[in-house]
């Protein structure tokens, strides 16, 4: 029983080690006198200290106790009352920064890219630059997708000051808002995933050709991707060749079921096949969309009449004009990709009159 009693005081006696003291000289002075009593209070009383603001003493403390067993449980206890302290001490500090929304500062948030063929991914910082500090954490994040467009806004502090961070990307092609996603990062960062509407190595992320200056490739995700879109352009250049073959070909068919229609006067000097073009109402290749005889490319045309230049009575005005454009049809074709051609107006007067 007796036992018992004294244990108790014991327990009562490290509770109150440092109660009765009025001041923290005071307890100082009874700790430097007698460095036994650090292992003979309970680690909880430090916690009452640190409330007090009795740095000094709690530091002597913590001191003092180094080496005992149960020191573990004194780190845990300070850790704990001194983490709290300090989030108290910010939020307090936060609270002198503007509460009006419209006085809360905007941050445009740093963003690092990459791609492949189908899909885009962004890393985004809490921050104005990527190598400089900002919010660790966010709050209220909105984020939308649209064809055109990715929009991000949210709340976070910095520097004991509230910020609202934002991210407004008009993208250079379409993707799809069904297809995205995102997640929060570390180190006060955010991943988004989004998916492209159609398959395609954009040359940049932008719509616009002027990059912001804190806008950067993301290049440990675009080295995962490098041989993936090197094979994507492989394959699209191939299949685009394939592609233009084929249009050529018709195109070139096209063209030449057109001259075929333009039948020209017996005496037109230009009736027989040459470098010459016969261009008539029915094949006139300047209204025509085929991308190399079109309206596209350059036409130098002759519009003439056989009878005023008497190709009837085969006169000279008619061999020498034949001549001379004929030599003109041969020299345009060494030194250009403009054609040539000639109109008989005898035969196609409407059209001459409309075209001259």
């Amino acid at each position: 029983m007796l036992l018992c009693v004294l244990a108790l005081a014991l327990l009562q006696s490290s509770y109150t080690l440092f109660e009765d003291f009025k001041t923290q000289e005071e307890a100082l002075s009874r700790l430097k006198s007698d460095k036994a009593v650090a292992t003979g209070y309970d680690h909880e009383e430090i916690a009452t200290l640190i409330k007090k603001g009795w740095w000094s003493l709690s530091r002597e403390l913590v001191l003092a106790s180094h080496g005992i067993a149960s020191f573990g449980s004194l780190e845990k206890v300070v850790r704990r009352e001194v983490t709290q302290i300090k989030q108290n001490a910010d939020d307090l500090l936060l609270a002198l920064s503007p509460q009006d929304e419209s006085r809360i500062g905007v941050v445009r948030c740093a963003t690092q890219w990459a791609q492949n063929s189908s899909a885009i991914f962004l890393s985004i910082k809490f921050a104005h630059r990527w190598s400089s500090p900002g919010a660790l954490k966010v709050q209220d994040e909105k984020i939308e997708v649209s064809p055109c467009c990715f929009n991000f806004s949210a709340s976070g502090d910095h520097s004991q000051l509230r910020k609202r961070y934002a991210l407004d990307f008009h993208f250079f092609g379409e993707v799809d808002p069904e297809r995205w996603s995102w997640q929060l990062a570390s180190a006060g960062r955010m991943t988004a995933e989004i998916r492209k509407r159609e398959s395609h190595n954009w040359p940049r992320l932008l719509e616009s050709k002027s990059k912001p200056g804190n806008l950067q490739v993301w290049d440990s995700m675009q080295d995962r991707w490098k041989s993936e879109l090197k094979e994507f352009d492989k394959q699209r250049k191939a299949k685009d060749a394939d592609s233009n073959e084929g249009l050529e070909a018709a195109e070139e068919e096209q063209h030449s079921s057109g001259r075929r229609k333009c039948v020209d006067s017996r005496a037109s000097p230009f009736s027989s096949a040459g470098h010459i073009a016969r261009l008539c109402e029915s094949y006139w290749p300047p209204r025509m969309d085929t991308q190399k005889q079109g309206k596209s490319a350059t036409w130098l045309v002759l519009f003439h009449s056989p009878q005023d230049m008497k190709c009837y009575d085969r006169g000279d005005e008619c061999q020498k004009v034949r001549d001379r454009w004929e030599a003109v049809g041969r020299k345009v074709e060494q030194v250009s990709e403009a054609l040539v051609g000639a109109v008989d107006c005898d035969r196609h007067a409407d059209l001459c009159k409309r075209e001259k």
